[in-house]
């Protein structure tokens, strides 16, 4: 009896042996970013690939990227990505999911528009004419064409939606756009200022309208940049906008939180030194197909270890090549895409109206100044919401500059009434890429193992974009896998 108990434990030993290693491997994935494109990566990827993906989130700095609050006297507000519009599905989906609640942007926004702080160009502020009467009598029929072509754009771009949803990928950026609209692909030749003038719009128009929103959404002028991010500057014209209550940082914090309560979702903090293909001359070596360096957060260390697939989910440009090392096979260099560098200075004080001739009463209901010339140190000053606020309520205390460079006192004194003005915080930041035309496109997929999230920050750059661009390379991996893509329209359960 004593014999056969044994072979029959040996038996068991044996089965559960063999059913360990007749397990399905899971594939494994590195994600090098934790804001908004990295997040979601790793969100549509457990949506396709579910236990049998396992995921590493790489952050060196804040989990969020470039979404994030500021804390002014108790009260946050929104210091980095700050609106969303209302076609943003994917944003708009997450925050359904996670709980989240969304704040309505005000629509009745009293405010100025001025060249060189001096001229008022157009203004909100009239107690008696409405504003789409004074809209109109400046703009003319551009102002009616705008709309019903920003709508026409609009829904040729939401088309993406339906694509993805019947598992439709894009391997390149310009494949994006034809797809879409082929003259989204054509806008990424010209300057902003030429295509708008070739779709008939006046230079009163361009001069003040479009260089207003380009100047304001990306810190670039109609002239330097190309049209593409310029139609995205001008997709918020007369559009329900919002934002994330408590911040829009909550959205990618909240999935990574949901995220790393599954056993095979890890995130390290640590630097990503590098990564680079690895070749397997052994064909039983069953090791990743990419190695990844990293040095952990407070260590010297620098470990490495190697995954199936990498997913660069940060901007890679000029200014951080030494920071980090792309070591692939296939052409690309980024030290040919830039960033452009902005100062989000947050101030108490009170305007100085009297350059704009304003009554007293105009000056209480003022809530921003957009300059429209691109010479200026300063693009705009806005009246701040808590991002915690009911829809309309500002702080009538608070306001945040935007400026392409640092400001000088001299500069706050030509927009604050002198010396009533109080700087808290000055936040720079490589905020979008800089544009140009041609506009030089990155790869998505820079090798079959390696592949690059924002890449499509260089067609424009918002959230909604990101969560694009993540969806995307979750179905591609899904499809090198060869694994069948979900068709339904249900996500990750939160």
């Amino acid at each position: 009896m004593t014999g056969c108990f044994g072979y029959i434990f040996l038996l068991i030993i044996c089965v559960s042996v063999y059913c360990e290693h007749d397990e399905t491997p899971k594939t494994h994935v590195a994600i090098i970013g934790a804001g908004i494109g990295g997040v979601s990566t790793a969100y549509w990827l457990k949506h396709y690939l579910n236990h049998s993906v396992a995921i590493t989130i790489y952050e060196s700095n804040q989990i969020g990227g470039r979404l994030k609050t500021v804390n002014i006297d108790g009260n946050e507000y929104e210091a980095g990505g700050s609106i969303l519009h209302e076609k943003n599905l994917y944003m708009k989906r997450f925050t359904d999911e996670l709980g989240l609640k969304r704040l309505n942007v005000p629509s009745s926004t009293s405010y100025l528009t001025t060249n060189d702080g001096s001229q008022t160009l157009f203004s909100t502020l009239s107690r008696y004419i409405p504003n789409l009467f004074l809209i109109l009598w400046r703009y003319g029929f551009d102002a009616v064409r705008l709309k019903f072509w920003l709508g026409r754009k609009l829904s040729n771009f939401v088309r993406i939606y339906d694509y993805q949803d019947n598992g439709r990928t894009f391997q390149t950026v310009d494949e994006f756009f034809e797809m879409l609209d082929q003259d989204f692909s054509k806008s990424t030749r010209v300057s902003f200022r030429k295509y708008l003038s070739e779709k008939g719009f006046q230079k009163r128009f361009i001069d003040e309208i479009a260089q207003m929103a380009a100047l304001v959404n990306y810190d670039q002028s109609v002239d330097s940049m190309n049209a593409f991010p310029g139609l995205v500057s001008l997709m918020a014209a007369g559009s329900t906008l919002w934002h994330v209550k408590g911040g829009n940082v909550l959205v990618p914090k909240q999935i990574l939180d949901h995220l790393l309560k599954q056993s095979d979702v890890q995130y390290v903090n640590g630097h990503v030194k590098s990564v680079a293909e690895v070749h397997r001359i052994d064909i039983d070596d069953q090791g990743g197909n990419v190695r990844l360096s990293y040095q952990p957060a407070n260590s010297e260390l620098v470990h490495a270890v190697d995954y199936d697939y990498v997913i660069i989910a940060f901007p890679l440009h000029r200014d951080n090549t030494n920071n980090f090392v792309l070591q692939s096979t296939d052409l690309f260099n980024q030290y040919d895409f830039r960033m452009q560098s902005t100062h989000a200075n947050f101030l108490s004080g009170k305007l100085d109206c009297q350059i704009y001739n304003l009554t007293d009463s105009d000056c209480q209901r003022l809530n921003a100044v957009f300059y429209t010339n691109p010479s200026l140190p300063y693009r705009s000053v806005a009246q701040q919401q808590s991002v915690n606020e009911n829809d309309g309520k500002y702080s009538k205390s608070v306001y945040k500059v935007f400026s392409p460079e640092k400001l000088s006192s001299s500069d706050y004194k030509r927009i604050f009434e002198n010396e009533n003005f109080r700087l808290i915080e000055d936040i720079p930041w490589l905020a979008y890429p800089k544009y140009e035309y041609p506009q030089k496109l990155p790869p998505i997929e820079i090798n079959s193992n390696i592949f690059y999230v924002n890449a499509m920050e260089w067609s424009a750059s918002c959230m909604e974009i990101e969560a694009i661009s993540a969806r995307n390379i979750a179905m591609l991996v899904t499809k090198k896998l060869g694994v069948q893509l979900k068709r339904s329209d249900k996500h990750v359960e939160f």
